[in-house]
């Protein structure tokens, strides 16, 4: 069996995340992720089990930096109102910034290979990440940003539908439809503004007469 090379696990990696968004997953080949990364397929399995394991491993890292992203660009805002809304930009943002899963998904939609949904470890963090947002809006509720009639438990559900919007606004671009940047902007827009408490009515002063000279 060949030595362990400690940089080898990086570079195939590197060379099947490449290779993951330009071909998908059926059009990637081991072979092909072994002759970028410039070792041996049998220097490969010593890494790999399979191309289900290697795709799980490369989704896993970007899941995780996409998890350190949000925790600095988004955790950390004051409003749970703006935080919300924040998150859904987010995820646009990062729609547009990281192909893999845009490729991953109109190729496969349930991705299988991923085990989404299925895994332990991802359950446990899909439910505290539910749990987290649920906390955001009672936050926001006691803070009065935030409706008190809205139904708390299903703002992770629509936030989780309202994240998939890039696909139909791109493909609503391509039928002469408005620039996408400004349909998603209007999106998190109104997904805020459905949440946010209505401001108080306020009382309007009378007018003061202007006195004329006679």
């Amino acid at each position: 069996m060949p030595a362990r090379d400690p940089s080898r696990r990086r570079r195939i990696l590197d060379v099947a995340k490449r290779l993951f968004i330009e071909r998908g997953f059926r059009g990637t080949t081991l072979d092909a992720v072994a002759e970028a990364a410039g070792c041996a397929k049998g220097a490969l399995y010593l890494e790999f089990a399979d191309k289900e394991s290697l795709l799980r491993e490369v989704a896993d890292e970007t899941f995780a930096a996409i998890r350190e992203r949000f925790a600095a660009q988004v955790v950390g805002i004051e409003s749970p109102l703006a935080r919300l809304r924040e998150t859904l930009r987010f995820a646009f943002r990062e729609y547009a910034a990281e192909p893999l899963f845009p490729r991953l998904l109109r190729e496969d939609p349930e991705l299988k290979a991923l085990g989404v949904g299925q895994r332990a470890d991802q359950l446990a963090a899909a439910k505290a990440q539910n749990a987290m947002l649920v906390g955001w809006v009672d936050e926001g509720i006691a803070r009065g940003e935030i409706r008190p009639d809205v139904d708390r438990e299903l703002v992770p559900a629509v936030l989780g539908v309202l994240r998939h919007a890039p696909q139909h606004v791109q493909f609503g671009v391509g039928l002469g439809g408005p620039a996408g940047e400004r349909v998603l902007d209007a999106i998190a827009d109104i997904f805020a503004a459905g949440l946010a408490a209505p401001k108080p009515a306020t009382t309007r002063k009378p007018r003061k007469k202007l006195r004329t000279r006679s």
